[in-house]
């Protein structure tokens, strides 16, 4: 499945199923990054509305979460407000993610969300129609009678 990384609004509400990548830009040293990052992740895990699925330290100073929206919405906790009509955003995974024990390093630098190309859905139909066409020449190369 071919997928294309597209930069949005950080302020676009995202859907479920939807998947993102958080970049932050960092000022620490890569072992306190990772521990950090852990902390994050451990505080984080029982969120309903949303997941982290993978994180990652590509080069120096940055840091990139992939997150994925999901369908349950979570309750309110003391001291929340809902608001109507409005889903999640980025700017609040990020300022979700910002917030765990205070943790002022990270600055969110852009949002990308991932997209599955028009290319990786012919390219997946195509497969699906050559295997049915493979089995059907099959099933007639031993059913039908040889001279």
């Amino acid at each position: 499945m071919a997928l294309q990384k597209v930069e949005i609004d950080k302020n676009k509400v995202l859907l479920p199923g939807d998947v993102i990548e958080l970049h932050f830009l960092t000022t620490s040293m890569l072992w306190i990054q990772s521990a950090q990052i852990a902390i994050i992740e451990w505080k984080l895990e029982k969120r309903k509305d949303w997941t982290i699925i993978s994180n990652s330290l590509p080069a120096n100073n940055r840091v990139i979460f992939t997150v994925m929206v999901n369908s349950e919405q979570r309750e309110l906790q003391a001291g929340e407000y809902q608001t109507a009509g409005i889903g999640v955003t980025a700017v609040a995974i990020a300022a979700a993610i910002v917030a765990v024990g205070a943790i002022t390093w990270l600055t969110l630098d852009k949002v990308l969300q991932l997209q599955e190309t028009p290319a990786g859905k012919i390219a997946v139909a195509g497969t699906g129609l050559g295997i049915a066409a493979a089995g059907i020449a099959l099933l007639l190369f031993f059913i039908l009678p040889r001279k």
